[in-house]
């Protein structure tokens, strides 16, 4: 899987002038006139007709054996329909508009509650610094519904920068922060001493994210590690502000034209700031959450392809309420147009 670099040449060309001596009486009225030159210039596009759309259907169908992520472990099917638009339209030599959209739809056969559908999009600039180097930054708007419920519903604004990097020897790096502002729609903040008031909860979090990657001629091998911190204006024991850090690494592999394989392990550590254990107010509370996955995906052509995914995983907490671990099983149809 090779990297392709594009070299830039710039040509320079000089043209001398050299006066020659001569008569006017030499020459025709039609050759010491100047000559008016018609130029014709081609109307200018629109970012619409110079912008490039490109479609993703996609259809999932698969087993969650811990749908409620709880000791439970209630297991049921789903189903889940997803839809993607992207436009990208360059704007000057080197910078691109983009606008992505996602609607994404799912359902439980056994656990209405779980319904859930979200609508997103992802505007923003792209620009290419040199051929090595590229920043970019957006604004998002994000909006989740649960069906039968409500209590969980919630609207998400988010800003986003990235600094990307092309390095020697077929590796990449790039760095980005995520800033987002989520509002629930019906859920209502406590008070210190947990009585439920009449404000809407709001959660403010910072994240930061690094990658480091190489390609090798069937494989892809990319390393990761994730830093953010939620800050919610929830007043009983800061119940919803944490700091988490995830630390994961993932493999493509291409066994043919058609087949490929992918593998990821991430570990994420939760640290709550004030919010303790039921059985011992003096101990604050710590997740540990593991997940992995493998996924098979097979291209029948440029636009079908099929894919199977399996992922584990495992919540190791301090708090025994907060203790699970579970597997989704799936396969997918994708379509692009």
């Amino acid at each position: 899987m090779p990297i392709h670099k594009k070299t830039i040449s710039i040509l320079i060309a000089g043209l001398m002038l050299a006066p020659a001596l001569c008569c006017a009486a030499d020459y025709l009225e039609e050759e010491v006139t100047p000559r008016v030159k018609k130029i014709y210039l081609e109307p200018e596009r629109t970012l619409y007709e110079k912008g490039d759309f490109n479609f993703l259907a996609a259809v999932t169908m698969g087993y969650d054996n811990n749908a409620f992520l709880d000791s439970r472990r209630d297991g049921g099917a789903y189903t889940q329909e997803f839809l993607s638009a992207s436009f990208a339209s360059p704007i000057w030599r080197r910078s691109e508009f983009f606008f992505d959209y996602e609607l994404m739809n799912l359902v439980y056969a056994d656990f209405p509650k779980l319904d859930m559908i979200r609508n997103a999009i992802h505007t923003g600039l792209e620009h290419r610094l040199n051929k090595d180097i590229t920043l970019s930054g957006g604004y998002g708007f994000d909006v989740i519904e649960y069906y039968h419920t409500g209590t969980d519903d919630y609207i998400e604004q988010i800003i986003d920068l990235k600094f990307k990097q092309t390095l020697p020897h077929k590796m990449f790096h790039s760095l980005r922060y995520d800033g987002s502002y989520r509002n629930y729609a019906k859920r209502y903040n406590r008070s210190g001493n947990g009585e439920v008031g009449t404000k809407k909860r709001d959660d403010v979090r910072n994240t930061f994210t690094y990658e480091v990657g190489k390609f090798f001629e069937k494989d892809m091998l990319k390393f990761n590690f994730e830093y953010y911190n939620n800050n919610s204006d929830e007043k009983y024991l800061n119940y919803y502000d944490y700091d988490s850090f995830r630390f994961g690494a993932s493999l493509t592999h291409l066994f043919t034209k058609k087949l490929f394989g992918y593998l990821s392990a991430s570990r994420q550590i939760r640290d709550y700031r004030t919010r303790t254990l039921i059985n011992d107010a003096g101990c604050k509370q710590e997740d540990k959450t593991y997940l992995m996955t493998a996924a098979l995906f097979y291209s029948v052509n440029k636009a079908l392809s099929f894919g199977l995914n399996y992922t584990y995983r495992q919540n190791r907490s301090n708090e025994p309420g907060e203790r699970y671990s579970g597997s989704l099983t799936s396969l997918s149809a994708y379509y692009r147009f």
